[in-house]
Protein backbone atom coordinates (compact mmCIF):
# COMPACT_ATOMS: atom_id res chain seq x y z
CA UNK A 1 0.00 0.00 0.00
CA UNK A 2 1.39 3.05 -0.67
CA UNK A 3 1.34 6.49 1.02
CA UNK A 4 1.27 10.19 -0.67
CA UNK A 5 2.68 12.40 1.55
CA UNK A 6 1.64 15.91 0.27
CA UNK A 7 3.37 18.91 2.08
CA UNK A 8 2.26 22.30 1.83
CA UNK A 9 4.85 25.09 2.16
CA UNK A 10 4.71 28.88 2.48
CA UNK A 11 7.97 30.42 3.99
CA UNK A 12 9.14 27.66 6.20
CA UNK A 13 12.63 27.42 4.70
CA UNK A 14 13.86 27.01 8.25
CA UNK A 15 11.60 24.44 9.15
CA UNK A 16 11.10 22.35 6.03
CA UNK A 17 14.72 19.84 6.55
CA UNK A 18 13.23 18.39 10.12
CA UNK A 19 9.87 17.81 8.15
CA UNK A 20 11.08 16.52 5.37
CA UNK A 21 13.75 14.07 6.82
CA UNK A 22 11.40 13.08 9.24
CA UNK A 23 9.36 11.42 6.55
CA UNK A 24 12.45 9.96 5.16
CA UNK A 25 12.78 8.52 8.28
CA UNK A 26 10.11 6.47 8.42
CA UNK A 27 10.07 2.42 9.68
CA UNK A 28 7.12 2.61 6.40
CA UNK A 29 9.71 2.37 2.76
CA UNK A 30 6.36 2.64 0.30
CA UNK A 31 5.79 6.40 -0.02
CA UNK A 32 6.47 9.42 -1.61
CA UNK A 33 6.72 13.21 -1.24
CA UNK A 34 4.47 15.88 -3.31
CA UNK A 35 6.28 19.30 -1.76
CA UNK A 36 4.14 21.68 -2.81
CA UNK A 37 5.43 25.20 -2.72
CA UNK A 38 2.91 27.55 -2.51
CA UNK A 39 4.86 30.96 -4.12
CA UNK A 40 6.95 30.88 -0.84
CA UNK A 41 9.22 34.56 -0.76
CA UNK A 42 11.97 33.21 1.29
CA UNK A 43 14.73 30.69 0.47
CA UNK A 44 12.55 27.89 0.04
CA UNK A 45 13.59 26.40 -3.45
CA UNK A 46 17.28 26.43 -2.63
CA UNK A 47 16.21 24.24 0.80
CA UNK A 48 13.85 22.10 -1.48
CA UNK A 49 16.40 21.46 -4.60
CA UNK A 50 18.80 20.69 -1.65
CA UNK A 51 16.49 17.82 0.37
CA UNK A 52 15.47 16.68 -2.79
CA UNK A 53 19.45 15.72 -4.12
CA UNK A 54 19.27 13.59 -0.54
CA UNK A 55 16.27 11.68 -2.08
CA UNK A 56 15.27 12.52 -5.43
CA UNK A 57 12.84 9.27 -6.06
CA UNK A 58 10.97 10.19 -2.83
CA UNK A 59 10.58 13.78 -3.39
CA UNK A 60 8.68 15.60 -6.21
CA UNK A 61 8.55 19.34 -6.01
CA UNK A 62 5.79 21.41 -7.52
CA UNK A 63 6.46 25.36 -7.36
CA UNK A 64 2.77 27.44 -7.82
CA UNK A 65 2.01 30.87 -7.34
CA UNK A 66 0.81 31.85 -3.86
CA UNK A 67 -3.00 30.68 -3.54
CA UNK A 68 -3.06 29.38 -0.49
CA UNK A 69 -3.05 26.12 1.31
CA UNK A 70 -6.65 24.87 -0.57
CA UNK A 71 -5.01 25.59 -3.53
CA UNK A 72 -1.63 23.79 -2.67
CA UNK A 73 -3.65 21.00 -1.45
CA UNK A 74 -5.68 20.48 -4.39
CA UNK A 75 -2.32 20.43 -6.34
CA UNK A 76 -0.45 17.90 -3.99
CA UNK A 77 -3.69 16.19 -4.53
CA UNK A 78 -4.17 16.34 -7.91
CA UNK A 79 -0.02 14.79 -8.42
CA UNK A 80 -0.26 12.19 -5.91
CA UNK A 81 -0.89 8.31 -6.85
CA UNK A 82 -0.40 6.74 -3.66
CA UNK A 83 -3.24 4.70 -2.02
CA UNK A 84 -3.41 6.38 1.39
CA UNK A 85 -2.55 10.14 1.46
CA UNK A 86 -1.48 11.75 4.40
CA UNK A 87 -0.96 15.74 4.90
CA UNK A 88 1.99 17.31 6.84
CA UNK A 89 2.39 20.93 7.85
CA UNK A 90 5.90 22.03 6.40
CA UNK A 91 6.65 23.35 10.03
CA UNK A 92 5.25 20.10 11.48
CA UNK A 93 7.49 16.66 12.33
CA UNK A 94 6.53 13.30 12.26
CA UNK A 95 7.85 9.93 14.61
CA UNK A 96 9.18 7.77 12.63
CA UNK A 97 6.87 4.67 12.95
CA UNK A 98 3.68 7.65 12.05
CA UNK A 99 3.09 5.82 8.68
CA UNK A 100 3.38 2.04 9.68
CA UNK A 101 0.74 2.30 12.38
CA UNK A 102 -1.54 4.43 9.93
CA UNK A 103 -1.15 1.53 7.07
CA UNK A 104 -1.78 -0.73 9.75
CA UNK A 105 -5.04 0.84 10.39
CA UNK A 106 -6.48 0.86 7.28
CA UNK A 107 -5.08 -2.93 6.33
CA UNK A 108 -6.82 -3.83 9.33
CA UNK A 109 -9.61 -2.13 9.23
CA UNK A 110 -11.08 -2.21 5.21
CA UNK A 111 -14.05 -0.20 6.64
CA UNK A 112 -11.72 2.96 7.92
CA UNK A 113 -11.85 5.51 5.37
CA UNK A 114 -9.22 7.59 7.62
CA UNK A 115 -6.90 7.67 10.45
CA UNK A 116 -6.20 10.69 12.76
CA UNK A 117 -3.97 10.65 15.57
CA UNK A 118 -2.86 13.01 18.20
CA UNK A 119 0.25 15.47 18.32
CA UNK A 120 2.30 16.83 21.06
CA UNK A 121 2.90 20.37 21.19
CA UNK A 122 6.53 21.60 20.41
CA UNK A 123 8.17 25.56 20.25
CA UNK A 124 9.76 26.86 17.22
CA UNK A 125 13.14 25.36 18.82
CA UNK A 126 11.44 21.56 19.39
CA UNK A 127 11.03 22.07 23.19
CA UNK A 128 7.63 20.52 24.90
CA UNK A 129 5.12 22.97 24.77
CA UNK A 130 2.53 22.49 27.48
CA UNK A 131 3.81 18.92 27.53
CA UNK A 132 0.98 17.26 29.52
CA UNK A 133 -1.49 17.83 26.96
CA UNK A 134 -1.75 16.80 22.93
CA UNK A 135 -3.28 18.70 19.86
CA UNK A 136 -6.66 16.75 19.38
CA UNK A 137 -8.72 14.29 21.20
CA UNK A 138 -9.98 10.43 20.99
CA UNK A 139 -12.98 10.90 18.94
CA UNK A 140 -16.18 8.05 18.08
CA UNK A 141 -15.57 6.51 14.83
CA UNK A 142 -19.04 7.75 13.49
CA UNK A 143 -17.40 11.93 13.45
CA UNK A 144 -20.42 13.18 11.39
CA UNK A 145 -22.73 12.28 14.53
CA UNK A 146 -19.84 13.81 16.40
CA UNK A 147 -20.27 16.98 13.90
CA UNK A 148 -23.65 16.91 14.08
CA UNK A 149 -24.50 16.79 17.37
CA UNK A 150 -22.29 19.88 18.28
CA UNK A 151 -22.59 21.81 14.62
CA UNK A 152 -19.08 21.39 13.63
CA UNK A 153 -17.26 22.77 17.00
CA UNK A 154 -13.23 22.10 16.15
CA UNK A 155 -11.67 19.80 18.20
CA UNK A 156 -9.96 17.32 15.98
CA UNK A 157 -6.11 16.86 15.29
CA UNK A 158 -4.49 19.55 12.56
CA UNK A 159 -3.35 19.10 9.20
CA UNK A 160 -0.54 16.88 9.90
CA UNK A 161 -2.68 14.24 12.31
CA UNK A 162 -4.83 13.45 8.94
CA UNK A 163 -4.38 10.49 6.50
CA UNK A 164 -7.31 9.14 4.39
CA UNK A 165 -7.61 6.42 1.38
CA UNK A 166 -7.53 8.33 -2.04
CA UNK A 167 -10.75 6.76 -3.07
CA UNK A 168 -12.43 8.88 -0.46
CA UNK A 169 -11.00 12.33 -0.93
CA UNK A 170 -11.70 12.30 -5.01
CA UNK A 171 -15.38 13.05 -3.27
CA UNK A 172 -13.71 15.97 -2.00
CA UNK A 173 -11.37 17.37 -3.82
CA UNK A 174 -11.02 19.84 -5.33
CA UNK A 175 -11.62 21.77 -2.87
CA UNK A 176 -12.81 25.85 -3.12
CA UNK A 177 -9.11 26.92 -2.71
CA UNK A 178 -11.39 30.73 -2.60
CA UNK A 179 -12.74 29.58 0.65
CA UNK A 180 -9.98 28.04 1.73
CA UNK A 181 -6.87 29.42 1.43
CA UNK A 182 -6.04 28.39 5.31
CA UNK A 183 -7.01 25.88 7.78
CA UNK A 184 -8.56 23.69 4.69
CA UNK A 185 -7.49 20.42 6.82
CA UNK A 186 -11.34 21.90 8.60
CA UNK A 187 -12.55 20.56 4.97
CA UNK A 188 -10.93 17.68 5.07
CA UNK A 189 -12.32 16.80 8.27
CA UNK A 190 -15.80 17.94 8.24
CA UNK A 191 -16.78 16.69 4.63
CA UNK A 192 -14.88 12.89 4.96
CA UNK A 193 -16.85 12.56 8.30
CA UNK A 194 -19.87 11.88 6.13
CA UNK A 195 -18.44 9.38 4.03
CA UNK A 196 -17.62 6.75 6.17
CA UNK A 197 -15.49 5.78 9.85
CA UNK A 198 -13.05 7.58 10.76
CA UNK A 199 -10.25 6.35 12.92
CA UNK A 200 -8.58 8.09 15.71
CA UNK A 201 -5.68 6.62 17.52
CA UNK A 202 -4.82 7.06 21.17
CA UNK A 203 -1.07 7.63 20.22
CA UNK A 204 1.37 10.60 19.43
CA UNK A 205 3.02 9.97 16.17
CA UNK A 206 3.73 13.30 15.62
CA UNK A 207 3.99 16.94 16.97
CA UNK A 208 3.05 19.87 15.70
CA UNK A 209 4.93 23.42 16.18
CA UNK A 210 3.84 26.95 17.48
CA UNK A 211 6.08 29.22 17.15
CA UNK A 212 4.28 32.73 17.17
CA UNK A 213 4.29 32.51 13.20
CA UNK A 214 1.60 29.83 11.99
CA UNK A 215 -0.62 31.17 9.07
CA UNK A 216 -3.72 30.61 10.51
CA UNK A 217 -2.39 32.67 13.87
CA UNK A 218 -3.73 36.29 12.09
CA UNK A 219 -4.51 38.12 14.95
CA UNK A 220 -5.20 42.16 14.38
CA UNK A 221 -4.89 44.61 17.07
CA UNK A 222 -8.67 44.72 17.73
CA UNK A 223 -10.00 41.26 19.56
CA UNK A 224 -13.21 42.53 18.23
CA UNK A 225 -12.30 42.17 14.73
CA UNK A 226 -10.46 38.84 15.68
CA UNK A 227 -13.89 37.58 17.24
CA UNK A 228 -16.05 38.75 14.21
CA UNK A 229 -13.90 36.86 11.58
CA UNK A 230 -13.55 33.82 13.63
CA UNK A 231 -17.73 34.15 13.69
CA UNK A 232 -17.72 34.52 9.93
CA UNK A 233 -15.38 31.62 9.58
CA UNK A 234 -17.54 29.04 11.52
CA UNK A 235 -20.46 30.35 9.15
CA UNK A 236 -18.40 29.98 6.11
CA UNK A 237 -17.75 26.33 7.23
CA UNK A 238 -21.02 25.48 8.19
CA UNK A 239 -22.45 26.46 4.96
CA UNK A 240 -19.51 24.46 2.59
CA UNK A 241 -20.38 21.62 5.06
CA UNK A 242 -23.90 21.52 4.34
CA UNK A 243 -23.72 22.01 0.81
CA UNK A 244 -21.31 19.32 0.71
CA UNK A 245 -24.42 17.23 2.39
CA UNK A 246 -26.55 18.36 -0.40
CA UNK A 247 -24.51 17.28 -2.88
CA UNK A 248 -24.24 13.75 -1.59
CA UNK A 249 -27.45 13.26 -0.93
CA UNK A 250 -26.79 13.18 2.84
CA UNK A 251 -30.44 13.52 4.86
CA UNK A 252 -29.16 15.74 7.47
CA UNK A 253 -27.50 18.94 8.22
CA UNK A 254 -25.73 20.93 10.50
CA UNK A 255 -26.82 23.48 12.91
CA UNK A 256 -25.00 26.53 14.27
CA UNK A 257 -27.68 26.61 17.23
CA UNK A 258 -25.87 23.56 18.56
CA UNK A 259 -22.39 25.14 18.63
CA UNK A 260 -21.39 25.96 21.86
CA UNK A 261 -18.38 28.57 21.26
CA UNK A 262 -20.71 29.97 18.20
CA UNK A 263 -23.72 30.88 20.05
CA UNK A 264 -21.73 32.10 23.26
CA UNK A 265 -20.27 34.04 21.74
CA UNK A 266 -22.56 35.61 19.48
CA UNK A 267 -25.01 36.23 22.90
CA UNK A 268 -22.28 38.43 24.44
CA UNK A 269 -21.82 40.33 21.41
CA UNK A 270 -25.27 41.02 22.02
CA UNK A 271 -24.88 42.32 25.41
CA UNK A 272 -28.31 42.03 26.24
CA UNK A 273 -29.61 39.87 29.22
CA UNK A 274 -32.09 36.92 27.65
CA UNK A 275 -33.04 34.49 30.27
CA UNK A 276 -34.02 32.11 27.30
CA UNK A 277 -31.14 31.95 25.68
CA UNK A 278 -29.02 31.89 28.99
CA UNK A 279 -31.17 28.13 29.70
CA UNK A 280 -30.51 27.07 26.28
CA UNK A 281 -26.94 27.75 26.31
CA UNK A 282 -26.36 26.39 30.33
CA UNK A 283 -27.84 23.16 28.28
CA UNK A 284 -25.32 23.27 25.83
CA UNK A 285 -22.58 23.69 28.51
CA UNK A 286 -23.48 20.51 30.19
CA UNK A 287 -24.02 18.12 27.52
CA UNK A 288 -21.08 19.57 25.73
CA UNK A 289 -19.18 16.32 25.07
CA UNK A 290 -15.50 18.00 24.73
CA UNK A 291 -15.98 19.27 28.39
CA UNK A 292 -15.01 16.85 31.54
CA UNK A 293 -17.08 17.21 34.34
CA UNK A 294 -15.37 19.45 36.30
CA UNK A 295 -14.74 21.63 32.96
CA UNK A 296 -18.51 21.59 32.79
CA UNK A 297 -19.10 22.78 36.29
CA UNK A 298 -16.23 25.84 35.98
CA UNK A 299 -17.52 26.63 32.33
CA UNK A 300 -20.94 27.32 33.90
CA UNK A 301 -20.62 28.75 36.64
CA UNK A 302 -18.27 31.57 34.47
CA UNK A 303 -21.15 31.84 32.66
CA UNK A 304 -23.52 32.69 34.79
CA UNK A 305 -21.45 35.41 36.72
CA UNK A 306 -21.33 36.88 33.56
CA UNK A 307 -24.81 37.21 33.32
CA UNK A 308 -24.92 38.49 36.57
CA UNK A 309 -22.61 41.20 35.85
CA UNK A 310 -24.46 41.99 32.78
CA UNK A 311 -27.97 41.91 34.37
CA UNK A 312 -26.28 44.92 37.71
CA UNK A 313 -24.67 46.13 35.05
CA UNK A 314 -25.67 49.65 35.51
CA UNK A 315 -27.73 51.74 32.22
CA UNK A 316 -27.01 54.54 30.37
CA UNK A 317 -29.64 56.92 29.95
CA UNK A 318 -29.63 57.93 26.67
CA UNK A 319 -31.08 61.20 26.71
CA UNK A 320 -28.08 62.25 30.02
CA UNK A 321 -25.60 61.03 27.45
CA UNK A 322 -26.62 62.89 24.65
CA UNK A 323 -26.79 66.45 26.67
Amino acid sequence: MKVSVIVSNYNYARYLPIAINSVLAQTYPNFEIILVDDGSKDNSREVIAQLQQLAPDKIKPIYQPNQGQGAAFNTGFAAASGDIIAFLDADDVWQPQKLQRIVEQFCSCPQVIGVMHLLKNIDGNGNPVNAASTVGRLLDEDLAKVILQTGNAWCFPPTSGLAYRRSVLEKVFPIDCSKWRLCADGCLIYCTAFLGKVKTLNEVLGSYRIHGANHYMKYSDNPDEDEIEALTGIEMTNRYINEFLEQINYPDRVNLSRNLQYRRTNYYRRGKWDLKEIIAISKLILGWRFYSSWEKVYYLARFWMKNIKLLTRPRVNINETAT
